[in-house]
């Protein structure tokens, strides 16, 4: 028997939990104390995007002793709602699909192979195991299964390590993660003061609760859109709402607090116009204060040329209102490219955060289209 196959996957006590973050504070703390980053920890588990389950903390440990807190390596998954739309199909279906983040191994237990053993596992439990290829018989038993698990279409992450999640799959080997499209445009903001004249244009500032409003509406447009997209492909996406979306601001405001930077009242904009009520045009944004420069970045976009250059100057503006210095938009619609360069944007390949997916069905992974592939659904 394999060393690997005396490990496997475990749902983490509350005990695993909090070594786990605790492992992770010298490495992803970011200026705060280990009391103020656990503090943060503690605040995001009672949102919306965690509540009710939705947010679970596997450890890879010892069948002998899952329990211990001398586990291997750590990661964390989050429930979400999704849409899927078959090739043939006339419309999408709502699906389970998962987030993976926070995936870490210790310094002093890595070159081990166990962020990678437990990234093959994670499969056996999210997805219906009869969707996957026989459990690799040096491994052991599959992980126990989970109740409320064992339900997902596709998992999704954003890696830092390239293509390190492509091999990890099922069977450990290729067939893991797939990126798709990891592409950003930037812009330096400009330096001039001359704010947006809202209400000359038609535009609204949006606070938390207006974003969070348009999310669900959002939510209903991606569904249309879908259901009219003449792509020959089967198609996913992740939708913004309960909680998703939100998540990337109340992660921001936290870290905000106390830090050199002023904590936005701006986290999105609308173009409100006669007759716009069933299709709004709006853009989302939140603060990246980890990056270097501090960047202010799209989260959702849903724009025409028109609105998408009034939307640019209303996002600088707000960048310059909290001390950024760029701004980011994930895989922006080839229409508005044109438009997006004539304001000075950049395009390129992103080299972190890799949108990357795993579809769990028979279909091939170039014949699946990731739709609205942007900042929204990071985790």
């Amino acid at each position: 028997m394999s060393d690997l196959a005396l490990l496997s996957l475990f749902v983490a006590t509350p005990e695993q939990i909090l070594a786990s973050r605790k492992r992770t504070f010298p490495h992803w703390g970011r200026g705060l104390t280990e009391n103020q980053y656990l503090a943060r920890d503690a605040y995001l588990d009672i949102q919306e995007h965690a509540l009710d389950g939705k947010m679970t903390t596997w450890v890879l440990a010892p069948r002998a002793d899952p329990t211990t807190l001398d586990f291997k390596c750590a990661c964390e998954t989050y429930r979400r709602k999704a849409l899927v739309r078959k090739e043939g199909s006339l419309s999408p279906e709502e699906r389970i699909s998962y987030g993976v983040a926070s995936v870490f191994t210790p310094p002093a237990k890595r070159k081990n192979g166990y962020a990678h053993h437990m990234m093959s596992l994670l499969h056996w439990v999210l997805a219906p195991r009869d969707a996957l290829s026989p459990f690799p018989a040096s491994w052991g038993q599959p992980p126990p299964e989970v109740p409320g698990f064992g339900n997902a279409s596709f998992s999704t992450l954003y890696s830092d390590v390239g293509e390190f999640y492509k091999i990890a799959g099922p069977a450990g080997a290729d067939g893991g993660w797939v990126i798709r499209d990891p592409v950003a445009t930037i812009w330096q903001v400009p330096k001039t003061n001359t704010p947006t004249i809202l209400s000359g244009e038609g535009l609204r500032w949006l606070d938390e609760d207006g974003v969070e409003d348009i999310w669900k509406k959002d939510a209903e447009l991606m569904q249309l859109d879908m259901t009219s997209s003449t792509s020959s492909k089967n198609l996913f996406t992740l939708l913004p709402h309960e909680g998703v979306g939100a998540f990337l601001i109340r992660r921001a405001t936290f870290y905000l607090t106390g830090q050199p930077y002023k904590l936005p009242s701006k986290w999105g904009v609308c173009l409100s116009t006669p007759g716009a009520s069933d299709m709004p045009q709006f853009t989302t944004w939140t603060l990246d204060v980890g990056s270097t420069p501090t960047t202010l970045i799209f989260t959702r976009l849903r724009a025409t040329p028109t609105s998408f250059l009034l939307f640019l100057d209303a996002i600088f503006e707000a960048a310059r209102e909290c001390g950024a210095e760029r701004v980011e938009v994930w895989n922006l619609p080839k229409e508005l490219e044109e438009y997006a360069h004539s304001q000075g944007g950049k395009t390129a390949i992103r080299d972190e955060h890799l949108n990357a997916f795993k579809w769990y069905g028979p279909e091939r992974d170039e014949d699946i289209e990731w739709l609205f592939n942007e900042k929204f659904c990071w985790c």
